[in-house]
């Protein structure tokens, strides 16, 4: 079930990490350099859209701090770019320094001066801290690491879907449908796998966020049947088609197996007898041969 990160994919991400660290460079050496000025521009800039201009300071030691923070997140966004499949721990870090940077000037705007270089900075530094998150977000889905997680967790789904003892007298558990519904998600994309992996972590977490309940994998039998029903009868509509998503491909591979046809009334033999005698019957006799 391991998802494999496409090198494309490893490709834009150093593209991006790299395009960030110059630009994080080159803006901190603007800041340092022309403090006045680049405060000038952007009162320029929200002066037509009816911002009050934000008045200029002496005081250079607030302008010493945030040099040293745009040589921190340059020198982060730089180690991410060398590798961001094995340095991706640094993304919520880079994160975490954007989020904090758009998250009080948002607050200045608010509770201190609607100026313009507040709005700007929050907007810009609040997408800087989504885009690295996103990054983190798209590693971890094609990382290999969680593979042995994401079988037992697709185990605990495939059971409490089609429970042995249920309406059919096996259940998922007696037969490989874990490994064929993950080789079919291999199969249909190279991102197969790591869409795979979100919808069970959806479906694990979920349990927590919607039910309040533990995790679904550390749920009981019964408890983790309740959790998939309140799925399926959700009024949000992206809640219910996840799971019927995954119940479409789950059964899909469950009811091609020969010991399940007798339980849903499908006869093997009498649809060969029809397709044989059809008039495309040398086709499919070549095609059942193989």
């Amino acid at each position: 079930m391991a998802p494999a990160m496409p090198d494309r994919i490893l490709a834009a991400l150093r593209l991006l990490f790299a395009g960030l660290a110059v630009a994080f460079a080159a803006t901190g050496l603007v800041f340092f350099l022309f403090p006045d000025g680049t405060l000038g521009v952007l009162n320029a800039a929200g002066s037509p859209l009816g911002f009050p201009p934000a008045p200029p300071s002496a005081l250079r030691f607030w302008l010493s701090l945030g040099l040293a923070y745009m040589v921190l997140v340059t020198l982060l966004a730089a180690q991410i770019a060398r590798d961001p499949r094995r340095r991706a721990h640094l993304m919520p870090l880079l994160a975490a320094g954007k989020a904090t940077s758009s998250l009080t000037c948002a607050g200045y705007f608010v509770l201190s001066m609607p100026a313009f270089i507040y709005l700007a900075n929050a907007l810009v530094d609040g997408a800087l801290a989504a885009i690295a998150l996103g990054a983190w977000a798209v590693v971890w889905a094609t990382d290999e690491a969680p593979a042995a997680r994401d079988a037992v967790l697709l185990r605990a789904v495939l059971d409490a879907l089609v429970p042995p003892g249920g309406p059919f007298a096996i259940g998922a558990a007696d037969t490989d449908l874990d490994a064929a519904l993950a080789r079919y998600c291999a199969r249909l994309h190279p991102l197969g796998p790591a869409g795979l992996r979100l919808l069970l972590r959806a479906i694990e977490y979920g349990a927590v966020v919607f039910e309040r309940t533990r995790p679904f994998s550390r749920l009981d039998p019964a408890a983790r049947a309740r959790a998939l029903a309140a799925w399926e009868a959700s009024r949000l509509g992206p809640r219910r088609q996840l799971l019927a998503s995954l119940k479409l491909l789950a059964l899909m591979h469950f009811y091609e197996r020969p010991e399940v046809w007798p339980a849903i009334g499908y006869d093997d033999a009498h649809l060969r007898q029809k397709l044989l005698a059809g008039p495309n019957a040398a086709h499919h006799a070549a095609r059942l041969a193989t």
